[in-house]
């Protein structure tokens, strides 16, 4: 069985399941694997704890990473884009 496909919180890309394996390197929504290791990139990953355990930091880095970067674009476009 197959789990549902789901919408990326960061892209808004529409990640189908179909394929999906079961493994470690696994799509876990809400987040696509191209996201979490985009936004994730560069910045200090955990080194302690189980692989999973590790994953899901990472997830909420690239979470956290994602918000601040929309929220700069917000505060940066009004000023400095000509209409």
């Amino acid at each position: 069985m197959t789990e549902p496909d789901f919408t990326c919180a960061i892209c808004e890309r529409n990640i189908c399941m179909r394929w999906n394996t079961r493994g470690r390197e696994r799509q876990i929504a809400p987040i696509c694997t191209y996201c979490e290791n985009w936004y994730s990139e560069g910045v200090g990953k955990p080194s302690a704890g189980s692989f999973m355990d590790r994953r899901m930091v990472t997830r909420g880095i690239a979470l956290t990473v994602a918000l601040h970067d929309m929220a700069a674009r917000q505060q940066w476009e009004p000023r400095h884009v000509a209409a």
